[in-house]
């Protein structure tokens, strides 16, 4: 059966972040992923991941996403920075169960010169790569509809497949998001079963609004048959926009063990979201 976990930068944002996870473990999710954790102690998170029984699937490596940043790998003069954010990125991964860690390029402006912030990525993404092997952790690589973010390094599932076979390491893996293919290409079966090969992760959102699976115009139920079909075993990340109330919105995944019309428990209301990201 499918297994699928909540971004908790997306879902149940109706509370304060450090209430997400008991939240997310109260409606049956064995998983979760965070982007930025970081301002948690790791040994408090790895407590709280055990005391709830979940896994960590997935964390983005630290930037200023507040500031307008969309990741550091591909610019030019940030290359400390850059070899910083990895370096804290595993380090804090390797005690909160060694999550998979999503590598960003960043917003390549107008002054740059495209195919040169290319070139420093692969070099820059095989570099973090090599650093991760060592600790057992594989890198995702996730393009991203120009809709949503117009200066981005990459923005098909082509382009992300292009870096990721020139790198040329094992443990670089894309990260597969049915709202930005849907979004940008179009076709997501086709899509899939083409990158198949080095798909280390899959999310899911509809489209239009990146809402929950039902909401738009993506036929989930084909393309959840579709991933069992070709064997998936791991991990499949809701990241959408919950049309309401989080809990009142899982009704599309209590085939798969999760939700309160799956026998879960249900999450505890509130409406202080001082922690949301």
């Amino acid at each position: 059966m499918l297994r699928f976990d909540p971004n908790l930068r997306w879902l149940f944002t109706e509370l304060p972040m450090a209430e997400r996870y008991a939240a997310a473990a109260a409606v049956g999710f064995r998983g979760v992923e965070v982007a930025f954790p970081y301002e948690t102690p790791a040994r408090e998170l790895a407590s709280r991941l055990t005391d709830l029984d979940l896994t960590l699937v997935q964390v983005l490596s630290p930037f200023d996403w507040d500031a307008g940043e969309r990741g550091l790998a591909a610019l030019p003069g940030r290359e400390a920075a850059f070899r910083d954010s990895i370096e804290r990125a595993l380090a804090y991964a390797i005690e909160v169960g060694r999550p998979m860690v999503h590598v960003m390029p960043g917003n390549i402006t107008p002054d740059l010169d495209r195919d040169a912030c290319k070139a420093r990525f692969v070099e820059h993404i095989g570099w973090a790569a090599d650093q991760a092997a060592q600790a057992g952790i594989t890198l995702i690589l996730e393009p991203c509809a120009k809709a949503r973010f117009p200066l981005f390094m990459y923005h098909r599932i082509e382009e992300g497949l292009d870096v990721i076979r020139q790198a040329g390491r094992d443990n670089i893996k894309l990260c597969f998001d049915t709202f930005h293919v849907q979004t940008e290409e179009g076709s997501i079966a086709d899509r899939l079963k083409a990158a198949w090969p080095h798909v280390g992760h899959i999310q899911v959102g509809d489209v239009p609004g990146r809402h929950e699976p039902g909401t738009g115009e993506i036929r989930f139920p084909f393309l959840f048959d579709l991933i069992e079909s070709l064997g998936w075993d791991r991990w499949i990340g809701c990241e959408y926009s919950p049309s309401a109330r989080t809990q009142d919105t899982l009704g599309w995944a209590a085939g798969y063990g999760v939700g309160p019309l799956s026998g879960g428990s249900g999450a505890p209301g509130a409406s202080d979201t001082s922690g949301a990201r």
